[in-house]
């Protein structure tokens, strides 16, 4: 009977559903309706990986801003490493789920890791330039008293900036930014859709529930309800409102998995760590690994025994988070809310993965170039935003008074162009929508000529 009840809840957590479908869903879960050579999930990874706003993650930073070393990774390169891991991921488990008869008809093990894949891949796409440094700058600027005058009049949704975050612009992005603008975005699958969310709560019910971290602002508070309504997501418990979709652990796995020994591989690129240190990092799981030592000893660089060393790194995770999935499936099909997956990995893993936390805190952030970027992307933040929100303001509040640098300003923003009707709120989203796809020398960039520095075009 158990075995049935999950069925039915993983027919509808996979429900193949776009933005704007008329059919219903017992048309959508057959297994006719399903290419499985071709299924929506993959679909749903070609429209992410074809967008610009997932191009543009070439030139956003992952951890250190502007590098001029080819071999340090950008928010492209991290994502793109991040689904592959995930689709293997996905795809193992959906092979558990298979084994355990939970799988329904129309649903093949490839699919989960599809749908994994997919997520992993618009898992960052909100991330402004410079990123946590651009989110930061953002919510300093919404909460600078200097500024009420633009702002005093967004009541509560003010939240939506003075604690902006990049997973809450992801979500809109490919929900409302980008191809159909305020029709779908991407039109994704739902089970896509919530697999991307890893805080199921708007800026308000995270501060009321003491959360930092939020995945959906109240512009796309309906789009948010419908998908996971749809999906049975509702909680029974008053707090949190939502649950986590499953997958959304596994996505949220892969990159945990990926950004400790990357975030350390590229420190190494960089001169800020040695290679010893990092083996220091790694001794909680450095038998687990299996490593050829003799092998290693003669690669021609250090470079290239990291790279041996992440292949490894990232099997051994791979392997302890399909474990703890396995471990806590029940749980989670029961609606309970449970820690992610990294958290109630193995004694060891979580050695690790503390070694690698403070390593990038202690050691990692406080290299003195990265920091001497970091404050300069305020100053980036300042300018763009000293310049987009009064001019904004003005075309919303007095279209024929504005005085001609507002109107070119306003001309910049091109499709991101508020409509003149529209509510300061909405207008705001679309500056932040402008700013936050920038890449970080294009934002640089525009913030110098700005600033009449003069650089040429």
């Amino acid at each position: 009977m158990q075995n049935k009840n999950f069925q039915e809840k993983w027919q509808q957590l996979l429900c193949p559903m776009r933005y704007g479908n008329k059919q219903a869903l017992e048309e959508l879960c057959n297994e006719n309706y399903i290419d499985k050579a071709r299924s929506p999930f993959i679909q749903d990874h070609d429209r992410i990986i074809f967008s610009d706003s997932f191009r543009r993650l070439a030139g956003k930073t992952q951890v250190h801003p502007l590098s001029t070393n080819d071999h340090v990774h950008t928010r492209l390169a991290h994502s793109l490493e991040v689904a592959s891991v995930g689709r293997g991921l996905g795809t193992q488990y959906g092979y558990f789920l298979a084994e355990k008869g939970d799988l329904p008809p129309f649903i093949e093990p490839y699919h989960l890791g599809e749908i994994v894949q997919s997520a992993c891949l618009a898992h960052d796409i909100g991330n402004p330039p410079f990123g946590h440094a651009g989110e930061f700058a953002i919510q300093e600027w919404f909460n600078d008293k200097n500024n009420n005058e633009f702002t005093e009049e967004l009541g509560e949704k003010i939240k939506d900036f003075q604690f902006f975050d990049g997973n809450a612009q992801g979500f809109r992005v490919i929900n409302v930014v980008e191809n159909d603008r305020q029709q779908g975005g991407f039109k994704l699958t739902y089970p896509t859709l919530a697999s991307v969310v890893k805080y199921p709560h708007n800026a308000q019910q995270a501060e009321k529930i003491g959360k930092k971290k939020y995945n959906y602002f109240f512009s796309e508070e309906k789009i948010f309800q419908e998908i996971f309504q749809t999906l049975g997501l509702l909680n029974n418990k008053e707090n949190p409102l939502y649950l986590r979709h499953p997958l959304s652990y596994l996505m949220e796995a892969s990159d945990d998995i990926c950004y400790r020994i990357i975030d350390m591989e590229d420190a190494r690129e960089l001169g800020i760590l040695r290679y010893e240190e990092i083996q220091e990092v790694l001794k909680p799981i450095w038998d687990l690994m299996n490593l050829d030592t003799v092998r290693m000893r003669e690669m021609y660089s250090d470079r290239a025994r990291m790279s041996y060393l992440r292949s490894h790194v990232i099997g051994v995770l791979v392997q302890d988070i399909l474990a703890v999935s396995k471990k806590y499936y029940e749980k989670l099909m029961q609606g309970e809310n449970i820690l992610p997956y990294m958290d109630l990995a193995s004694e060891p893993i979580k050695a690790y993965m503390k070694n690698a936390k403070d390593c990038f805190y202690n050691v990692i952030l406080s290299d003195p170039k990265k920091t001497c970027l970091e404050i300069g992307s305020y100053s980036v933040y300042k300018c763009l935003l000293d310049a987009f929100i009064p001019a904004v303001f003005m075309y919303i509040k007095q279209n024929k008074k504005m005085v001609y640098r507002d109107s070119r300003i306003i001309s910049l923003m091109g499709v991101h162009k508020p409509c003149e009707n529209a509510s300061i709120y909405d207008a705001y989203h679309t500056v932040i929508d402008f700013i936050t796809g920038m890449t970080d020398s294009y934002a640089t960039f525009i913030a110098s000529q700005f600033a009449g520095n003069g650089q040429k075009i």
